[in-house]
């Protein structure tokens, strides 16, 4: 590669960046989002969508998150989608014990598919779940994950009261997701991926800048949290997301 195209190339990174950096926070109202996952072509569609290269970036970015608290013991994937991100799990720590649980059939028969398609059908229990019941006993679980998830709990102060119910003493969860004040530049760029990019049956439910929209910022999550029992919380917020980590102590 010549000098110049280096040059070039560096350059527009610099200038991306710097559009990122110095557009200001959106600090607009949350709005509900509903996915209707259940609908076969829209359950398609997210699986299409979660192997795009910005997803795999995002789940390797989890997985590296995960890596850094070392979990032994059980891990459950709580509203796991279509099983990308607990397939990487199984492959990254192969001495847990894992579970993943989601509210849909759909996307539930697709994880069991890509589980048997990687060998791991034997390894992860797939369950389906509502994540203000989690089907599982009090004091169950050593580590729960949850990626894209919080911003379609209709009732988040419930789901963070089962989540505290079924983690042991101890016992640690660690949450993924949008942050709605993101820079107006990701706005765009949402905005562009949901009129063009997306498959149609994505565009037809506003995915998913819908998804970015119906998400909360640090703030709004400390104020949940505060009406459960957890005492360990530790939010990290970046560009356009955030990792929430809860212990139970």
């Amino acid at each position: 590669m010549e000098i110049w195209q280096i040059f070039l190339i560096i350059l527009g990174v610099c200038i991306i960046l710097f559009l990122i950096l110095s557009l200001p926070r959106k600090n607009n109202k949350r709005v509900p989002s509903i996915e209707g996952i259940d609908a076969p072509e829209i359950a398609k569609s997210f699986e299409r969508m979660a192997r795009t290269p910005p997803f795999k970036i995002l789940r390797k970015n989890v997985i590296s998150q995960i890596k850094k608290i070392n979990p032994i013991g059980n891990l459950m994937d709580l509203g796991c989608g279509s099983g990308n991100l607990i397939i990487q799990i199984a492959k990254a720590f192969p001495n847990l014990d894992l579970i993943a649980i989601d509210v849909s059939n759909e996307i539930i028969s697709l994880a069991e598919k890509r589980a048997k398609e990687h060998s791991f059908d034997s390894k992860i229990t797939f369950k389906l779940g509502n994540v203000e019941d989690i089907p599982f006993p009090d004091n169950s679980m050593d580590f729960i994950v949850s990626t894209f998830s919080l911003h379609h709990w209709s009732e988040p102060i419930n789901v963070f009261k089962e989540i505290y119910r079924v983690l042991k003493e101890n016992g640690t969860c660690l949450i993924f997701d949008f942050r709605r004040n993101s820079r107006k530049f990701f706005y765009g760029l949402l905005t562009f991926a949901t009129k063009i990019v997306v498959p149609k049956p994505l565009k037809n439910i506003n995915e998913p800048l819908g998804s970015l929209k119906a998400a909360y910022t640090a703030d709004e999550i400390i104020k949940v949290i505060s009406h459960t029992s957890f005492n360990k919380i530790e939010i990290k917020p970046y560009l356009a997301w955030m990792f929430i980590k809860l212990i139970k102590s």
